[in-house]
């Protein structure tokens, strides 16, 4: 099982590589730039040579690139959603440039639109960004917690979404167990796994689902309210990932930890947690 932490590109991707190691990630998600902000710095094509060449050296794999906070793809505001379908090309780019496999993107919101409305805005954007740029990297739609505004908080909506793309196939889907178990899908017991795993099935398919964001939430089941906390401590607890991790259906899958970093301490406390509930 590949189980690693996103991790901080501070000083450079090939420190970001260094940290997931020390740390002992056998996959690992960064940000290619700052997350907060529009402006991009070119890449260091020294750093770009190191950071690959050192995740080949610890078999550090997969790598999901996360897209920029600031995009939304489901903006009702014009400038903005033409900004976020540009901004959605250059985080593409930047993900293949640094030879990782997968774009991780959020769908987006735009409080008082209807779902529908979202779902076939957001449709029109990745349809845009594809023909601007034709992905070599896979894309993957991470499920929401179903906040105001949100949309991609059922896997029917995700799917709608893939539905209507002019070419899905570099498509597919990173699920955040925080997110949905706030949105309703329920992982505290080997049962509700079960139902899990058919309903990604049944919506965008098992085979389409190439990663997972590994998160305990702080908030209660079908909050829709998205607060990450560490493995085994909130509301979905260690029967819920005892079940999860071993589960037959996602035991293979690549799973990246955005637990909380709040002392030094927090990162080495999951991966323990985690690597005791494997079996």
């Amino acid at each position: 099982m590949r189980i690693g932490f996103h991790v901080s590109i501070s000083g450079g991707f090939s420190l970001s590589v260094q940290r997931a190691f020390e740390l002992g990630c056998t996959c690992m998600q960064i940000f290619s730039r700052n997350p907060r902000g529009w402006t991009v710095k070119p890449f260091d094509s020294d750093d770009v040579a190191e950071f690959k060449k050192l995740r080949e050296k610890w078999d550090i794999g997969p790598v999901f690139v996360h897209t920029n906070y600031l995009i939304n793809l489901a903006s009702s505001k014009a400038d903005l959603y033409a900004r976020s379908i540009e901004q959605f090309v250059i985080d593409l780019e930047r993900t293949e440039h640094l030879g990782a496999e997968y774009l991780v993107t959020h769908l987006g919101s735009a409080s008082g639109m209807a779902p529908e409305w979202m779902i076939e805005r957001v449709s029109n954007a990745f349809n845009m960004a594809m023909r601007l740029h034709p992905p070599k990297a896979g894309i993957l739609l991470e499920n929401t917690a179903g906040e105001s505004g949100d949309v991609g908080y059922t896997l029917e909506q995700v799917q709608d979404v893939i539905s209507r793309l002019d070419d899905a196939r570099n498509i597919g889907i990173c699920y955040d167990t925080c997110h949905g178990f706030a949105a309703g899908y329920d992982i505290r017991t080997k049962k509700d796994v079960d139902a899990l795993a058919k309903k990604i099935d049944e919506t965008v398919g098992l085979e389409k689902l190439k990663g997972m964001h590994l998160n305990d939430c702080l908030r209660d089941f079908g909050s829709h309210v998205d607060r990450h906390w560490h493995i085994g401590d909130g509301t979905i607890g260690l029967d819920g990932f005892n079940a999860l991790l071993n589960h037959a259906a996602f035991k293979n899958v690549p799973k990246i930890m955005e637990t909380p970093k709040n002392t030094e301490e927090d990162d080495p406390r999951n991966m323990k947690t985690v690597r005791s509930i494997v079996k």
